[in-house]
């Protein structure tokens, strides 16, 4: 049986930290999922306690979406780059869906993935005022010989 692990952030009446344009990072606070964090061949969960989301666009389009744990002691950062589906600005549609195709776990080099997606979940259109409400990523890939799944 293939156990699929999804990183989930479900907030709870995010609030943006700063004013957003096209290009400045969306950052939003709200509670993870309990079954947010990492698995290592199919080991047990370490688990990641997360209170913030970070969403950038790069330059070239691509689209990094980080999780982490601003108010704590976990101190890690999560992170799931790609591109969205029609390479969509953010909130251009209620339902966003990117495919992932690194994920960070805080070392130096991402690990790529076999397969994965984040979806995230927009009250309206986000240039009119469109508020985000839940980001859910999942990535699954080989890094030095290990099965990793976050």
């Amino acid at each position: 049986m293939e156990l699929t692990l999804l990183i989930a952030f479900l907030l709870c009446a995010p609030t943006p930290a700063l004013a957003q344009s096209s290009s400045a990072p969306i950052i939003a606070s709200g509670a993870c999922d309990e079954h947010s964090g990492v698995t290592i061949d199919e080991g047990d969960l370490s688990r990641l306690y997360c209170d913030t989301v970070v969403i950038m666009r790069s330059e070239r389009g691509t689209v990094l979406i980080q999780f982490t744990d601003k108010q704590g002691d976990d101190g890690r950062i999560i992170g799931f780059a790609g591109t969205i589906e029609s390479r969509q600005g953010f909130g251009a549609d209620a339902t966003q869906v990117m495919a992932v195709e690194r994920v960070y776990l805080g070392g130096a080099d991402p690990v790529p993935t076999e397969r994965g997606s984040c979806i995230m979940n927009w009250t309206g259109l986000h240039r009119t005022g469109g508020r985000l409400t839940s980001v859910v990523c999942g990535g699954r890939g080989e890094a030095e010989g290990s099965d990793i799944m976050a």
